[in-house]
This record gives C-alpha cells, sequence and structure tokens, in this order.
C-alpha cells in the first residue's frame, strides 16, 4: 500500500500540471472533434472540452503507468525507468534533459511491438492531441525513476487507478462512454471488469 500511495502522490502531481498546462489548450480542435464525431452532443461545449481533457489525462496515466510495469517486468528494454535513463543521458549530451522525447521513443516503440495486445495499449487517439511536453516528462522522470513497477500486480494497478479515478469521479463523469476509445484508460477498465468477474 506504501507504495501505491507514493505512486498516487507522484501522478497527483502530473495530474495537476496537466490539468493546469491544458485547460484552455486546443479549445477550437476539441470543440471541431465534437461537431465531427456527433458524440455527446447533448454536453456543453465546456463539459465536453473538461471531459475530454480528464479523459486524455487518464489515458496518459494510464499509458506511463503501464509502461513502466511493462519495462521493470523486462518484456521490453527500459527506457523511463532508472536504468533506461542512466543509459540515455550516457547516450546523448546535448538533449539529455529532455525526457520527453525519451518518453516519445518509449511509446513509439511500443506502438510498434509485434505482439498486438500491447501495441493496442499504446496505440495514437485524439486524446493524444495533448502531449507529454518537457515538464509533464521531467515529472514522471522524477517521482518514478527509482520506484519498480514490475511489484505491483493486478489488483494494485486496479486500486491504484480507483484513487486516480475515483469512483465519485466515474459517477460524475462516466469517462468509460465518453466520446471515443482511449486505449490504455480501456485496457484498464476492462482488468477491473475482469477482476470484478473473478
Amino acid at each position: 500500500m506504501d507504495k501505491i500511495r507514493k505512486i498516487y502522490e507522484g501522478i497527483l502531481e502530473f495530474i495537476q500540471a496537466f490539468m493546469v498546462k491544458y485547460k484552455y489548450e486546443n479549445r477550437g480542435i476539441l470543440k471541431k472533434m465534437k461537431i465531427d464525431s456527433r458524440l455527446n452532443m447533448e454536453i456543453k461545449d465546456d463539459k465536453w472540452c473538461e471531459l475530454f481533457l480528464y479523459k486524455s489525462c487518464f489515458n496518459h496515466c494510464a499509458k506511463f503507468i503501464l509502461l513502466r510495469y511493462i519495462e521493470d517486468s523486462g518484456y521490453i528494454y527500459g527506457k523511463m525507468n532508472h536504468s533506461g535513463i542512466e543509459k540515455w543521458k550516457n547516450f546523448v549530451k546535448n538533449i539529455s534533459e529532455n525526457f520527453h522525447i525519451l518518453y516519445k521513443i518509449a511509446i513509439k516503440d511500443l506502438q510498434e511491438e509485434i505482439n498486438d495486445s500491447i501495441s493496442v495499449i499504446f496505440k495514437e487517439s485524439d486524446y493524444d492531441v495533448f502531449e507529454i511536453d518537457e515538464e509533464l516528462a521531467f515529472i514522471m522522470v522524477y517521482n518514478f525513476s527509482s520506484i519498480d513497477f514490475a511489484r505491483l500486480d493486478k489488483k494494485d494497478i486496479i486500486l491504484l487507478f480507483r484513487l486516480i479515478y475515483s469512483l465519485e469521479q466515474r459517477e460524475e463523469m462516466a469517462l468509460e462512454v465518453f466520446y471515443k476509445d482511449a486505449p490504455a484508460l480501456s485496457h484498464i477498465f476492462k482488468l477491473e471488469k475482469l477482476e470484478n468477474i473473478g
């Protein structure tokens, strides 16, 4: 529980920075997405944009947690964990502190993964209109590079996401059915459903 709480506190810092950074960004693009998709048209534009932003944020949280879990479990070479960051710093000179570039490489690598069950989790979606920039990537690195995510099990990940996206928020926002699929977040929802069945 201590590890989950520590991860949650770091994620909370990421969420707060993400929401402040992008609160008023891309409003025109989001309104066009709403009109083009004809999805959730009954929701007022400002609320629609807010829900989209939250879903994008939570999808990025899910991507990062699952990325780190896959890396730390040894399935792929680590990029965003401690050893991966050290290799990155030794490999590059002038951009060694540009962790957003490393993060993009890590995500691109997983999108090209031959194992479809992994690549589908990280596939690009509309929610990537809000990117992980240098500030957000630094929060990820600073808060999590020393944590071994391989020690998390499925129940830990579910519990972590119930802290990130609380039952009260789920009742109010209903992001599961809002707009389009957010691949990484949807994967977490599927884990939860499977856990409830078991």
